[in-house]
Formats: structure tokens, sequence, C-alpha cells
């Protein structure tokens, strides 16, 4: 069945109001009729099977029905990536997403290949309707926050916020995750951080260390950038215990 975000705003009681790129959805692709039922989530994470009551040119209103249980994880996974070049960053966001992830932070460092420019603003949009989609398709229960892209130093800033800083450095030969958090049970805050095709230094690295990350290793085998950010989710949600239904 398919799932659909809608804001405050466009709920009066329990009826809600789908327009715009949704309407166009489910009128144009889904050609959904009247009776039909479809799953809304608000923005704050509750959701609801809702039926389709009337259907005009370029609205959809729906009656809010039962609620339905979230799919989002009892633990806190943040990830924090360095850009990638062409359509590799906009993979990671959409896996990211459908792994649960719950913010993305990207970031440029000293070998951040590619950098912010004047149509940061245009892509940052093209990258909320990306991570919007994903959360949509893997019915997850709240869109993942993406963060406009970080300095490297603005970055370190952020660590206080969290119970374990995980950094994934290919330089890394001696500890992997397993050392350092199993499935407990307990909530807990992570940040994951992975770097941009040319790495991070060893005094970014160094830098990270003294603000409160662990280095781990993802394996001995070297992995693309875009792979290693996708991998590190992976592990991590399977250490916590996420990977269970």
């Amino acid at each position: 069945m398919n799932r659909f975000f809608y804001r405050g705003e466009q709920r009066d009681d329990e009826l809600v109001r789908l327009h715009g790129e949704d309407a166009h959805h489910l009128l144009r692709v889904l050609r959904v009729a009247v009776g039909d039922d479809v799953e809304l989530c608000e923005e704050n994470g509750l959701c609801h099977l809702a039926q389709i009551t009337t259907i005009t040119k370029d609205e959809v209103y729906c009656v809010l029905g039962e609620p339905l249980p979230s799919s989002e994880t009892k633990t806190t996974v943040d990830l924090a990536f360095g850009l990638l070049k062409g359509e590799k960053t906009e993979f990671v966001l959409q896996k990211a997403t459908e792994l649960g992830v719950a913010t993305l932070l990207p970031f440029f460092s000293e070998r951040t290949v590619s950098r912010p420019d004047k149509k940061q603003a245009k892509r940052h949009q093209r990258w909320q309707k990306i991570v919007r989609s994903a959360a949509a398709q893997s019915r997850r229960s709240r869109i993942p926050t993406v963060s406009l892209p970080y300095r490297w130093s603005e970055l370190m800033q952020q660590f206080s916020a969290y119970d374990y800083i995980f950094l994934f450095w290919e330089a890394e030969h001696q500890y992997s995750l397993t050392e350092f958090m199993h499935a407990d049970g307990q909530a807990a805050r992570i940040l994951l951080l992975t770097g941009p095709e040319g790495g991070l230094s060893e005094g970014e690295v160094q830098g990270a260390i003294n603000a409160g990350a662990t280095v781990v290793t993802l394996g001995p085998r070297i992995l693309r950038a875009e792979t290693a950010a996708v991998t590190a989710v992976v592990i991590t949600m399977f250490q916590a215990g996420e990977m269970r239904r």
C-alpha cells in the first residue's frame, strides 16, 4: 500500500487534504478512486490507515482511520558523509533513508572533490525530495532531516549531542564496530562518519578523535565512498538490533 506524508496544516480533525505532487501521483500515476485506502503519516511521525473520500481536479481528501505502528528505530543513527561527485550523494541519501537513518549531514573537508556552490540551495531542495520519496517507499514513519553541507570543523562541534561517534577510516586495521557496541536494548544516539572520495586526512581524523570520535574499520578491503557510507549504516543498525522486525 502506498504511503504519503502531510503537514499539520493539511489536517482538519480527521480529514487530510493532499495536493501538489502527492495528489498528482495519486490521480495521474496510481489512478485512485473514492473508497481506496492509503497510508498517511504526519511529519511528526504519527501514521494512520486512511480512506479516500473526495477527489477533485487537483486534490485528494482522506479520512484517517486506525493508527499504524511506527517503523522508526529505537536507536537514533545519524550519518555524516563527505560530499560526493555526481549522483553519488543522492544515492547515499536514498539508501540511508531506506535503512532508517534519522539525520543526514553531508560535509566537505580537505580532500572533498565536490564543493557547495551557487546551486547548493536548489540542490538541497532536490535532496529533500529524494529523502521524502525514499521515506515513503520504505514505509518510514518520519522523513529524515537533511542538513546543508557542514565544514569539517563545524561538524565536529555537533559531536557533543551524541552518545557515540564512530569514524570509519580505511587506515584503521585493528578495531571494528563490534568491539564497541552491541544490541543491549538501550536507546542511544549514534553519529557515523565516512569520508569523501579522497578520504580524510590524518589531521582531520586526529581532530575528530580529540573531539570524542572512535575510529573503526570496515574491513580489509577499500570501499568506494558511497559503499562505505551505506555499509556503515547497515552494520550499525545490525549491531544495535534494529534489523529485526
